[in-house]
């Protein structure tokens, strides 16, 4: 097997109903925040997978070197399954 290969956990429109969220961390400027899925979602596609990398930009610097990472939903946020 060469090189590295994507795997695709979840799609954009999945994660978004299920209440998660993204939590930004710009590695430039330090700073970081919690972003809803909704504007990547739209943006993307709902059938996008998960990979956002180069699609965010730092609001503090504006700046591309933000490290993305899926938030859950807190206890009692999470929809009913099944």
């Amino acid at each position: 097997m060469s090189g590295k290969q994507t795997v695709i956990i979840d799609t954009l429109g999945k994660l978004l109903d299920d209440g998660y969220r993204f939590n930004l961390w710009c590695l430039d400027c330090q700073r970081g925040g919690i972003s809803g899925i909704e504007p990547f979602a739209k943006k993307l596609g709902r059938d996008h997978p998960i990979y956002v990398r180069g699609h965010v930009k730092c609001s503090k610097c504006g700046r591309k070197n933000v490290e993305v990472r899926v938030q859950a939903p807190a206890a009692g946020e999470r929809p009913v399954q099944g």
